[in-house]
């Protein structure tokens, strides 16, 4: 069965909390919606903001309020994450009009940014070189499996594999002990396997 065909399915258990059918409905509209954002954006002044943060923090947002989304008709869907990223790219226009000389350091989620160490890290790289298909796939899969995770095992992931900090330093910055924080690193691992689904092979170790 084509995965559009399964979409009314898995919005339903996504609203009643399936953080599985979650991240299998954003991974549907991946693509699209990523050349949609491409295509909305081109020319635009965004500064820092490339397509894949705003298709990022759309996933996330979508994952916040897909509790509240109503499945009125086809498409419903695909409208709501269009009006999600116009908004961020909206936010990020006016951002860019306050802070045109702004010259922060900045972290990429595209496909060869920050996402593919965090693959590589995740899978304690243990595993031969991914080709490039096998790449990009675990790497739409890792952005719409991040998404679905609760917010303090996505925010501890995003600080371990992504911004590289230290146990120590998450533990400091976020008031949690470090046996908390590593605690919510091993939940998080282990949700991101199973949200992950095939791609979880990366990360079996």
């Amino acid at each position: 069965m084509p995965d559009h065909d399964l979409e009314p399915e898995l919005i339903q258990r996504a609203i009643v909390g399936d953080r599985v059918a979650l991240s299998q409905l954003l991974l549907i509209h991946h693509d699209s919606l990523r050349r949609h954002i491409v295509h909305e954006s081109a020319g635009q002044q965004l500064g820092v903001m490339l397509a894949d943060d705003i298709l990022q923090q759309t996933f996330v947002r979508a994952a916040q309020g897909i509790k509240a989304f109503e499945d009125r008709e086809v498409g419903s869907l695909r409208a709501w994450l269009k009006t999600i990223a116009a908004n961020l790219i909206k936010d990020a226009q006016k951002r860019r009009s306050r802070e045109r000389r702004a010259t922060r350091p900045h972290a990429s989620h595209s496909d060869d940014g920050s996402l593919l160490p965090a693959v590589e890290r995740l899978s304690c790289d243990h595993t031969p070189p991914i080709k490039r298909a096998q790449r990009s796939e675990s790497i739409r899969r890792m952005r719409t499996a991040m998404a679905s995770l609760p917010p303090e095992q996505r925010e501890v992931v995003e600080r371990y594999y992504l911004q590289t900090q230290t146990l120590e330093q998450i533990a400091q910055e976020t008031g949690r002990t470090i046996s908390s924080v590593r605690g919510v690193c091993y939940r998080a691992r282990k949700n991101l396997r199973t949200l992950m689904g095939g791609s979880s092979l990366y990360f079996s170790n």
